[in-house]
């Protein structure tokens, strides 16, 4: 096997995150969004403080229309999408440009959906563009190294995102145990204490702390130098 460059490393990785991020936060939105029609307004300032963003919506409308489809909210989920094509465009040799087309599908739909009277609907296609991404990562790209830094950058926005939104136990534990399988398979460097810590609060312990803060902390001690795969 030969290296990844550091520049397409983080490329690939946070593309990874880019698309999960999109990916579990819009399904949550959608569970938040069906409280909101019944009219209970305060769960979309639960939403925002649980993912750590500022509550900068005046109503519920706003909040629904800027943080899905406002491209100048760094934080909306079209800004996410762009940002995984930004990367995906970077990367087109490596994922191949079938695979690549589906993010910019995905950002077609969310772009359609601003102009919809029905914008849950359009995210449903987000969904569909986004499994069908990962299905063309695994037909497409050749690189084995390649796909797991893509799924690894998926693993740690995934278990990030889980513990925000506290799902149960044995979701997180799982999803650490992949984590772990591909940072074994990938060689990534990384902060041996942070993977020491995450397993003690995860696997280690007869009963699963919920320590969620400390679980986020750790991730994001994850990496203190610059990614290298060898």
């Amino acid at each position: 096997m030969g290296i990844i460059s550091i520049k397409s490393t983080d490329n690939l990785f946070w593309l990874g995150r880019y698309v999960e991020r999109s990916f579990t936060t819009l399904k949550m939105f959608a569970e938040c969004y069906d409280v909101l029609i019944d009219g209970d307004e305060s769960v979309y300032k639960d939403f925002l403080k649980k993912l750590g963003l500022p509550n900068v919506y005046a109503y519920k409308q706003e909040f629904i229309m800027n943080f899905l489809f406002d491209e100048t909210n760094p934080n909306s989920m079209l800004s996410v999408l762009l940002c995984a094509y930004d990367n995906a465009v970077q990367m087109r040799n490596e994922i191949s440009s079938e695979t690549m087309a589906y993010i910019q599908l995905a950002v077609d739909a969310m772009q359609k959906g601003k102009e919809s009277t029905a914008p849950m609907l359009k995210l449903q296609e987000v969904f569909d563009c986004i499994f069908a991404f990962w299905g063309s990562a695994d037909d497409y790209v050749e690189s084995e190294t390649t796909r797991n830094i893509l799924k690894f950058g998926r693993s740690v926005e995934r278990l990030d995102l889980y513990t925000r939104f506290k799902v149960p136990a044995p979701l997180i534990q799982k999803e650490f145990s992949i984590l772990l399988n591909r940072l074994y398979k990938v060689g990534v460097q990384c902060n041996i204490e942070a993977i020491d810590a995450l397993m003690h609060i995860i696997i280690e312990k007869e009963d699963f702390s919920g320590d969620y803060i400390e679980i986020q902390n750790q991730l994001a001690r994850l990496f203190t130098t610059p990614m290298n795969v060898y």
